[in-house]
């Protein structure tokens, strides 16, 4: 008996020791700076206020303690809500788009009982200047360790037609795409992951691969809950999808809730809504997608800002995954304040971007 338990010990030793290894060889070979971010030239972006106040406003304290009880109808005479709870100068940007008239409704969704890991979206909508109704859809980040462990390392490279469209935009939620909420996996599995993510990068006919863990978020947005802009009823994301197919749609996150953010748009496109509708805006986003699904959605009107030293350039280096669009470097040109306490919080990026004070 302690023969044996010595040898799978001794297994998974090496094991551990392989995986690794294998990681710091893919580091040293793959990551060489910021090789796939174009100069620091800021693009003329008319969503990025909206996408940055919404992707900061869906990490408010307030609904940590209680989010499904969070009443969103007391307000100040001026539109803005009463936040008890202000964290990371995010009710600041969650009363910014209160006060501009936009229509908000918090989804959150607890996988399991002890809430061990949450989903929360904020959804916002609007009839614009031009009459047009507009949407925001806005993923919270990685909000605790378990909420990172479940997500982010499940890093299994999975079909984009792991959720496959029927007619009239009714979704099927195909059961395989959804994991073991207490599957954790180790260090061996992700590592080769990782491998076969970075070997279909190298193959031309390569399918279409997305994170697991972003995909799995991506299930439950598109059952996230909008406000319908003119009769004020509740709508799904794709009912809104249905019902407003001219409509603007702006798709946010920040960290592995930009990862989310850009496998739904995807998605979105791959209904049949036109892509001139769609605008992506992420900050310090997670790679999602392989290099075949980089290429097959470039055409996506979709803007990924970074600043300088975020460690989620390494870790998107590493795993082979990378973000749609065009990302740009934004170089700090303003002091850092004490609620940055790093470089890749949203609290940083709101107080590098933000184009008002």
């Amino acid at each position: 008996m302690q023969l044996t338990v010595s040898k799978s010990i001794k297994r998974i030793i090496v094991v551990g020791f392989l995986a690794i290894s294998c990681l710091n060889i893919l580091f040293l070979f793959q990551f060489n700076g910021n090789k796939h971010l174009p100069p620091p030239v800021r693009p003329t972006d008319h969503y990025m206020d909206v996408a940055l106040s919404f992707a900061h406003a869906v990490y408010v304290k307030e609904w940590d303690a209680i989010p499904e009880q969070f009443n969103f109808t007391p307000r100040d005479p001026d539109g803005s809500y009463e936040l008890k709870r202000p964290g990371w100068d995010s009710s600041k940007a969650f009363n910014k788009i209160a006060r501009s008239g936009w229509k908000l409704y918090f989804n959150h969704i607890g996988v399991d009982a002890n809430r061990l890991r949450d989903i929360q979206i904020l959804t916002g909508s609007k009839i614009g200047t031009n009459n047009k109704p507009a949407f925001v859809i806005a993923f919270r980040g990685s909000t605790s360790i378990f909420d990172y462990l479940f997500t982010n390392c499940k890093n299994n490279p999975v079909s984009l037609t792991g959720l496959r469209m029927l007619g009239n935009f009714k979704v099927e939620y195909s059961r395989n795409v959804i994991w073991d909420q207490y599957d954790v996996p180790s260090l061996a599995v992700m590592t080769c992951n990782v491998m076969t993510t970075r070997l279909s990068n190298l193959t031309a006919e390569a399918p279409v691969f997305v994170h697991w863990g972003y995909m799995e978020k991506v299930v439950y947005g598109l059952d996230a809950k909008v406000i319908d802009p003119v009769n004020g009823g509740l709508l799904s994301v794709v009912e809104a999808l249905d019902k407003y197919p001219d409509a603007d749609f702006v798709i946010t996150g920040h960290s592995s809730g930009g990862g989310a953010a850009q496998v739904l748009s995807a998605l979105v496109y791959e209904m049949g809504f036109c892509r001139q509708n769609i605008h992506i805006r992420t900050f310090a986003t997670a790679g999602a997608f392989n290099y075949t699904g980089q290429t097959q959605y470039k055409s996506l009107d979709s803007i990924n800002y970074f600043l300088p030293n975020d460690p989620i350039l390494i870790v998107n280096n590493l795993t082979g995954y990378g973000p749609l669009g065009v990302s740009v470097m934004v170089p700090p040109t303003r002091r850092f304040s004490q609620n940055s306490t790093t470089v890749h919080e949203m609290t940083a990026y709101d107080e590098q971007l933000r184009q008002d004070d």
